[in-house]
């Protein structure tokens, strides 16, 4: 099974041609195939892929971990979406805690920017983010319309230019 199997399987998931029951059983054969043993395990897929390896493996136990159906079909449709428009796995993986977390991150901005959340409470919420430190620091520094910026990229999905815009002093 590849990053691309499982995007499959993620893109028909968010689209609700299945269900979180037949994304779970997706998983099985590959879970029961992989050992926890280091020494046990096959190493191609790192030597190969690993960044989309890294990613395959934390999407699969993203979602075999369960929870609210409607929130994994948003999430996994996000991060569809930003695997589309970033076209690279390792991109896709710094960026997932803010893709996962975009929703509560829009609001906290919105009323960061109108006043109801203080700076310091701003700043209390991105130190327990887990988002990327360089994100953070961006965060932290950049100005009211930079913050508003990320937030409406953020609701249009527009990865690749919330990648660009940390990527330059705020």
């Amino acid at each position: 099974m590849s990053l691309q199997d499982l995007t499959t399987e993620l893109r028909r998931f968010s689209a609700s041609e299945i269900g979180l029951a037949e994304l779970h059983a997706w998983f099985n054969p590959i879970l029961i195939a992989d050992s926890l043993d280091v020494e046990e395990s096959d190493e191609s897929p790192w030597l190969h892929a690993a960044e989309d390896t890294r990613l395959f493996w934390r999407l699969v136990y993203l979602f075999e971990a369960g929870g609210d159906e409607d929130s994994l079909r948003s999430s996994a449709s996000r991060i569809v979406n930003c695997l589309d428009s970033l076209g690279d796995a390792s991109a896709t993986y710094e960026l997932l805690p803010l893709v996962l977390d975009q929703d509560r991150l829009v609001m906290i901005v919105a009323k960061h920017l109108r006043g109801t959340i203080s700076r310091t409470g701003f700043l209390s919420v991105l130190a327990q983010s887990g988002y990327p430190p360089h994100v953070k620091l961006w965060m932290e520094r950049a100005a009211p319309p930079s913050l508003a910026e990320v937030g409406s990229l953020l609701e249009r999905g527009s990865y690749r230019d919330v990648v660009r815009l940390v990527a330059r002093a705020p």
